[in-house]
């Protein structure tokens, strides 16, 4: 036994005239003594007058509490938790930690510059707890106790002596566990930056000896070592891993036991009436100076004068380096150990209902929804959740390929929020599509599709005013087109005019038009055709001081324009050449006093998307109503001018995100399954609804 440690014992036992029932203190923990050596004021309130405040924590430690509340289920020891596997652990263990962040009052929470809403504490446990999980091995050691709450007056055989320490320890460890026939301690700790292996940290030592000796009173058995399990909280920006373990090996080190039996002393000395020194061991710049010269009785005068002598130096400057070099085994005891498993970790969601997977899933993320009900619909199932407080909508939205993969369906939407109300939907597209027939006819409100609840969803296309129906090719576009048709056609005192430059799609309702045309120059001078019967009606209603045709009695027919595929003709470059009169006349032969002509080339698809804008704009107070469609949700196809004067929107599938954008100025229809699954916006926002069979 170490001679420092021989006098401290001596002296403590001395010292200790009172029962221990009388002692200001119950027991010793590492925190006690801790708080002694940076506030001793601050010690005797809280663990002397036993009084408590009730303050606010920072957000750091609240995360490093839900850590641990997820390390005891992850590591077995809850005992309504109890996981059989690792993919079980890694899914209990992060909604326990979770919950414990959702529910703790944020009014007793200081929060920082870097985590300033529970939200973002959320991301930074899901993101700690998902790199410990990633990078360490599952259920190599036997565990014997997690979360092991230990209070003990300590009398153990100790390096060949019996060590009795009058005042108990207490104190909960969070692991120990066994590791080949060595009995092993490990705490868990998260930081913003990992600790320095070549720093002597006190608050380490007094936490490593006095789970020790916990550890050995309660088991009968030296523990071998104890292992600091650090998460980093901060991503590493090389890619390392955020994990790294502190190994202290207790039979390698007496000189941690030198420090904390002298700390146990002295406080036991101050709290018996005695004046006494201890260093802060959270002293920035010279605490591991004033803890070298604390274990060696630097301040005691006949213990330097010993050294002086052993070291041959003359003055205890050159004592304290010689002590500092000598102080190595600290720093090789405290080996950094980076754990860098490449095995995957996953939790097993086969066993889980969609809306327990979808939950999850966001959890890994960190993000906490709340499941609320679920809605069946004909073609996607809609499922609600509440959101945590602070949750951010643009954050959820960049999630939903990771929903599809845990869900195994493609075409999952998410609502973030749902529009009108407080939840975030999650549209899961079912497996077994039902695809409803035309509902009963109702006029101009024309019904475009099925919604989630199965209602039809209709709208008054004459206060659409105008329709634009965009998608890649196969998803049901021309499906939607004859539906509308076939609607239209029912209605009395309305006129079709069908331009199909495709000479396929709308060919099938011919008969039902005033006119069809599929020839581009033939459709141009149909719409100025239109735009002339436009201007000769609001020259009726001019003289007639009304405002639309609706005031007129009925005496003007409604107008629909349908136009499949008008990219083919405004994207194109269709010239048409045509004789028009310079202004001069003939003077001589048989055209004499005829004017002179001339040929004169117009860009035809130029020409059809000004009259296609101009009766868009002007239009609708005359009647005439246009219904365009596209393949081509590019830019060039749908110019903003286009989609300023097409408020109402019927999209189908696209193939990439960006088209969706361009059509409707959000992601979202790229994840449509195709087969009438369409995205209708209008009024009420964009929703999403099952076509109909025409």
């Amino acid at each position: 036994m170490p001679k420092v440690l021989k006098a401290a014992l001596k002296e403590t036992s001395q010292l200790l005239n009172k029962d221990v029932g009388e002692f200001p203190v119950k027991h010793y923990s590492a925190s006690a003594l801790i708080k002694f050596t940076s506030n001793p004021i601050l010690f005797k309130i809280q663990y002397i007058n036993n009084d408590r405040f009730e303050t606010a924590s920072s957000i750091s430690s609240v995360i490093g509490s839900a850590f641990h509340n997820a390390m005891e289920v992850y590591s077995g020891g809850s005992d309504t938790l109890i996981p059989t596997n690792e993919a079980e652990a890694i899914e209990y263990g992060l909604k326990t930690g979770m919950s414990f962040l959702e529910e703790y009052n944020d009014g007793f929470i200081n929060f920082s510059e870097a985590i300033p809403t529970k939200q973002k504490a959320f991301e930074v446990f899901a993101f700690a707890f998902n790199e410990y999980v990633k990078y360490k091995p599952y259920e190599q050691e036997k565990v014997i106790a997690v979360e092991d709450e230990i209070k003990q007056t300590i009398n153990v055989e100790w390096r060949g002596k019996q060590l009795t320490l009058p005042v108990p320890l207490k104190g909960y460890i969070d692991k120990v566990y066994r590791e080949g026939d060595k009995l092993k301690i490990k705490d868990y700790k998260t930081c913003s930056k990992f600790s320095d292996p070549e720093k002597i940290d006190g608050a380490k030592i007094i936490q490593a000896v006095m789970y020790y000796l916990l550890a050995y009173a309660k088991y009968g058995e030296e523990p071998y070592s104890l292992v600091f399990e650090e998460v980093k909280i901060t991503k590493n920006r090389d890619g390392s891993p955020q994990v790294r373990e502190y190994e202290i090996i207790f039979a390698d080190n007496d000189l941690y036991f030198d420090f904390f039996f002298r700390i146990y002393e002295d406080v036991t000395r101050a709290l018996n009436g005695e004046q006494v020194y201890v260093p802060n061991v959270h002293t920035m710049f010279d605490n591991e100076v004033s803890i070298v010269s604390y274990i060696h009785r630097l301040d005691v005068a006949e213990n330097v004068a010993e050294l002086l002598k052993k070291h041959n130096v003359s003055n205890i400057t050159e004592l304290l380096k010689t002590e500092m070099q000598s102080a190595g085994n600290m720093r090789k005891l405290m080996k950094a150990v980076e754990a860098n498993f490449a095995v995957a970790k996953n939790i097993d969601y086969s066993k889980m209902k969609p809306e327990e997977k979808i939950a999850t899933k966001l959890l890994e993320h960190g993000m906490a929804l709340k499941f609320d009900s679920v809605i069946n619909g004909a073609t996607v199932d809609l499922y609600q959740y509440s959101p945590s407080i602070g949750l951010k909508m643009s954050k959820v939205k960049n999630y939903a390929e990771d929903l599809e993969q845990v869900l195994g369906v493609s075409g999952v939407r998410i609502l973030a929020p749902i529009q009108g109300t407080t939840f975030i939907g999650i549209e899961v597209p079912k497996k077994e599509r039902i695809f409803p027939t035309l509902p009963a006819f109702d006029g101009f409100n024309i019904a475009v599709g099925q919604s989630i609840l199965g209602e039809a969803r209709r709208f008054d296309i004459r206060e659409a005013p105008h329709v634009l129906v965009a998608g890649a090719s196969g998803q049901g576009k021309s499906v939607c087109l004859n539906a509308m048709i076939t609607q239209l056609a029912q209605i009395p005192n309305v006129d079709l005019h069908l331009f199909d430059p495709k000479r396929v799609e709308l060919k099938q309702h011919k008969d039902k038009a005033v006119e069809y045309e599929s020839d581009p120059i033939k459709i141009w001078f149909a719409l100025i055709r239109l735009e002339q019967e436009m201007h000769r009606r609001y020259a009726i209603l001019d003289k007639h001081n009304k405002k639309n045709i609706s005031e007129m009695g009925g005496s003007m027919n409604y107008k629909f324009v349908v136009i499949d595929e008008f990219g083919q003709l405004t994207a194109g470059d269709i010239e048409h050449t045509e004789l028009v009169g310079t202004g001069e006349l003939w003077q001589k032969g048989e055209r004499a006093g005829q004017e002179k002509m001339r040929e004169e080339k117009k860009n035809v698809s130029k020409e059809i998307e000004n009259k296609i804008l101009l009766l868009a704009q002007l239009a609708r107070a005359a009647g005439i109503h246009l219904i365009i469609a596209t393949q081509r949700p590019s830019v060039d196809v749908i110019k903003g001018t286009i989609k300023a004067n097409f408020p109402t929107k019927i999209v189908f599938k696209t193939s990439k995100a960006v088209d969706s954008t361009v059509i409707i100025d959000d992601k979202g229809a790229e994840k449509l399954v195709g087969k009438g699954d369409l995205l209708f916006a209008g009024d009420h926002g964009v929703e999403r609804l099952q076509g109909y069979l025409s």
